[in-house]
């Protein structure tokens, strides 16, 4: 029986742990019902975990494709971390598996993106969203590319709609003070919120809003 290493390259722990934990555990499950199928193959786990830091991608990554001899890799959560590691993955003419959402307008021939895409889960969203709730919006994101393309999107999508922008605020990744943030919400009142936060910033920004629902 042929053995192939894949490396699974998540941030089980830091600032996203949640989801990275999720997304190394439907890898483990995809390995195992391989293994239940009778594969004439077997699957050898390189597990790596980042801990949400940018530089540890890279160093995971690289002994991954280098070292272990992974020729396929699972893993990145950010689009950030996703960006960083690309040339790496090019450079050992690997095989990046990405399967979380992202804002798309990328391709690579040595990336597989199966996560979905603005055609799936903005449009979708303002779709729903618009005729029901209203065209008063407010945008708020993480300080990097996926908050900047998703608010880009949602800009261009309320502008054909006649939408309204109320207002737009960045906070970065693990930012947790987000007072000015609620204090701008409280002033505009939108009709709905578009929240492109991740991690620690996402769940306080979330309470706080609750907190203000509560207020009220």
């Amino acid at each position: 029986m042929k053995t192939f290493r894949v490396g699974i390259l998540y941030s089980t722990t830091g600032p996203y742990g949640a989801i990275g934990r999720d997304c190394r555990a439907g890898a483990e499950f995809a390995i195992e019902e391989v293994e239940k199928a009778g594969s004439a193959v077997r699957i050898e786990p390189v597990f790596g975990d980042p801990g949400g830091q940018p530089e540890r991608y890279l160093d995971l990554i690289r002994a991954m494709l280098r070292d272990d001899q992974c020729r396929n890799v699972i893993g990145t959560i950010t689009s950030l971390s996703r960006k960083d590691v690309i040339p790496l993955v090019e450079k050992y003419d690997g095989l990046l598996w990405y399967i979380c959402p992202y804002e798309g307008f990328e391709a690579n021939e040595n990336v597989i993106y199966t996560g979905a895409c603005p055609n799936q889960h903005l449009i979708p969203l303002f779709d729903y969203m618009l005729p029901r709730y209203g065209k008063r919006v407010y945008l708020a994101g993480a300080n990097y590319v996926w908050g900047w393309e998703m608010n880009r999107l949602a800009r261009e999508l309320l502008t054909r709609a006649g939408g309204e922008v109320l207002g737009e605020r960045y906070l970065p990744i693990e930012e947790t003070d987000v007072g000015l943030l609620i204090a701008d919400l409280e002033r505009h009142r939108p009709d709905f919120i578009l929240n492109n936060m991740i991690g620690p910033s996402s769940y306080a920004f979330l309470a706080a809003v609750r907190r203000l629902a509560d207020r009220d």
